[in-house]
């Protein structure tokens, strides 16, 4: 009968991948995080529990159990750190956990009565939520200073929010930014006047760019002013011109999704004939970009790619300077730095027009990146600063509600957010949800000893507790992450593994939190992490290989599903599969990306895109295709090059050098090569 109980023990423990440490007699020990660490270790732990109640019940018919005789099982489950070590003598060693988890998972287990699991404090703080428990109250424990309150696991809830919002709000008001906001509402008074302008917006992540950016649009919007925005994006810094077309379909041509390409064309031939553009001339250009077919009505562009390219870029400044004559426009690109090449050599033309036009182009970027406009009258750069102490404070009041916190709360935010508004935002609302303040008329006050931890030290720490509390909607925020900063509905609901409800629910309960913002509704809908530093923190959440199976599905979904960005965005799949660590795919669609980007003279991008393929390549065994693919790539590369570095770049004699090499090796010099 133990070796069957065993057996069982073993089989639930590894269902959750936890480890088996110990058989102690009838006692079985296991660890969850060991030797793997998962972000939801205890969550992993109390189902195997719940796991082991139902499993064992098969016991009850097993030969060796007398007639009338009852199985029981008590189980406990408590969270901490602590030491692995290998202990032992001689040839026997076991890696053991040390400290005083695992002896206060033992006391707790004997807390339980038969055929129940009973957690700590600890873990229920880290499960709440996804399981229904009862408090058992406080329990003094043998070699424990002070009492430890109990928990009794009822079993699964399913999908439960830990976070009551009781109604959604705005943006938290602006602080500290006086100066900020009469210099850029000065610089769109002058664009009304008839005198473009250009600013530039630069501050390390998180310092409130975007919020800056969003005080001038409600600005611009009052006054029944036009404005566009679009933003660089690091999964599509490769793709030429992505942030003009994802702004043409978006907020120009106001495409929706799954219309039709005829429905999509007749609304770019509306939108050029408001304008007063020829269509015979812009239709060919501009359909070209948006991938539609080109009907039989218009002439098919026969030109290089080059002349494509600079026309392209004609017909889209044409547009913008056309919508701007009948009205001042403000054009908002945000993260310059995830911007591809060929959209800075567009914005590029804007800057030289901006005098002429009724158009302020508001960009901003992080400091690593250094913009190729200076010294223009019509440009002003702005670099934002920290927010000194008493402005952070203003900022803790502002986030609770207009209601003073405790000074040694301020105190500490203050010590660790550094005058980062995001810092400042985000921290304090991990304060308010953490139940370690209690709301009064006027302010809220602590409800006993504020202890060290109860701050998150960094940001990143503090947007994983908020993540954590979130419940099943963390995996949710996790895979959203996976996808980019911003993603769609249809393409979340495609990779993901839950149901449709589960998946809306979720999403809703993420904008509720204010982690997401959400353009339109399901299925149309588009949501945006409210800042990089959420996504990012979300994102770097999941363990490497939960990462690599995340990457892996969304780049088989892509090819399985969406055709449409398979041929338009190669690049975008072969993104995924680097990250998933699949090289044989991912060279596989660099290659197509390079090659695409080489037909639209897009030379900056065909040369990242060969390259990264080249150095995935490196990686594989070496085999006579693959000589062959890399003799390929190293082929294609060579006019990028010579087109952005010139013929005798050391580059290029690199380049065709190898080619050369690779063509001895596969005895074709002649072939490839007659003049050498």
């Amino acid at each position: 009968m133990l070796h069957a109980y065993h057996q069982i023990c073993a089989e639930v423990v590894h269902q959750f991948d936890g480890y088996v440490a110990q058989y102690l007699g009838d006692g079985v020990l296991g660890y969850f995080g060991y030797p793997v660490a998962h972000e939801d270790d205890a969550q992993r732990a109390i189902r195997a529990g719940l796991g082991l109640l139902d499993a064992l019940a098969s016991l009850l018919t097993h030969p060796a159990v007398p007639p009338g005789e009852q199985v029981a099982v008590r189980l406990g489950v408590h969270t901490g750190l602590v030491v692995m070590g290998d202990v032992g003598a001689g040839a026997h060693h076991e890696p053991l956990a040390l400290g005083e988890t695992p002896n206060i998972a033992a006391r707790l287990q004997h807390l339980a009565t038969p055929n129940t699991l009973v957690i700590s404090a600890a873990t229920h703080q880290l499960v709440a939520g996804y399981f229904r428990c009862k408090a058992l109250g406080t329990h003094t424990l043998p070699g424990l200073a002070q009492p430890l309150e109990v928990y009794h696991v009822l079993g699964a809830s399913g999908v439960q929010s830990r976070l009551a919002v009781a109604a959604l709000h705005g943006l938290t008001p602006l602080v500290g930014r006086a100066q900020e906001v009469a210099l850029l509402t000065e610089r769109w008074a002058h664009v009304t006047e008839g005198m473009g302008q250009v600013v530039l917006l630069t501050g390390e992540a998180g310092i409130g760019k975007s919020r800056l950016v969003q005080v001038l649009i409600e600005h611009v919007a009052d006054a029944g002013h036009v404005w566009l925005e679009c933003q660089g994006s690091p999964y599509y810094q490769h793709t030429a011109l992505y942030p003009l077309i994802e702004l043409l379909e978006r907020a120009v041509l106001r495409f929706d999704r799954g219309e039709p390409p005829p429905q999509k064309l007749h609304k770019l031939e509306g939108c050029l004939r408001q304008y007063d553009l020829p269509l015979a001339e812009v239709v060919p250009l501009l359909a070209a970009l948006l991938s539609l077919p080109l009907p039989a009505a218009y002439v098919p562009l026969s030109m290089s790619p080059e002349q494509q390219k600079q026309h392209t870029f004609h017909a889209l400044l044409t547009l913008l300077l056309r919508m701007a004559a009948q009205q001042p426009l403000l054009l908002v690109l945000e993260d310059l730095h995830w911007v591809d090449p060929s959209t800075l050599e567009w914005l590029s033309l804007l800057v030289d027009q901006g005098p002429t036009t009724r158009i302020l182009a508001l960009c901003t970027y992080r400091p690593d990146f250094s913009p190729p406009w200076t010294g223009r009258a019509h440009l002003t750069q702005m670099t934002l600063a920290r927010l000194p102490q008493a402005q952070t404070t203003v900022l803790t009041q502002q986030v609770a509600y207009g209601k003073a916190l405790p000074t040694e709360v301020v105190a500490q935010i203050v010590a660790k957010t550094d005058g980062v508004p995001l810092f400042v935002e985000e921290v304090t609302k991990t304060v308010l949800e953490s139940g370690l303040l209690q709301e009064q008329e006027d302010h809220y006050s602590l409800t006993g000893i504020l202890p060290p931890l109860a701050i998150p030290v960094t940001l990143h720490d503090s947007l994983l507790a908020r993540l954590d509390r979130l419940g099943a909607a963390k995996g949710l925020a996790q895979l959203g992450a996976t996808l980019g900063r911003e993603f769609a509905y249809v393409m979340l609901q495609a990779v993901a593994p839950w149901d449709e409800d589960t998946v809306r629910r979720g999403l809703q309960q993420l904008v509720e939190a204010e982690l997401l913002y959400q353009r339109e509704l399901p299925p149309q809908a588009t949501y945006v992490f409210k800042h990089a530093l959420i996504r990012d923190a979300a994102y770097q959440s999941l363990l490497k290989r939960t990462q690599q199976h995340y990457h892996q599905r969304i780049a088989q979904v892509l090819v399985a599903q969406f055709p449409t960005i398979l041929e338009t965005q190669p690049e975008l799949v072969a993104q995924h599969y680097t990250e998933a660590g699949l090289a044989a795919q991912a060279v596989e669609h660099w290659q197509r990306a390079g090659q695409r980007a080489l037909r639209r003279s897009a030379n900056l991008e065909a040369v990242q895109h060969l390259s990264m393929a080249l150095s995935l390549l490196a990686t594989l065994p070496e085999t006579a295709a693959r000589v062959q693919q890399e003799l390929d790539l190293q082929i294609a590369l060579g006019p990028a090059l010579m087109a952005t570095k010139g013929w005798v770049a050391p580059e290029v004699e690199q380049t065709y050098g190898r080619a050369r090499a690779l063509c001895t090796q596969l005895g074709e010099t002649s072939q490839l090569f007659p003049t050498l």
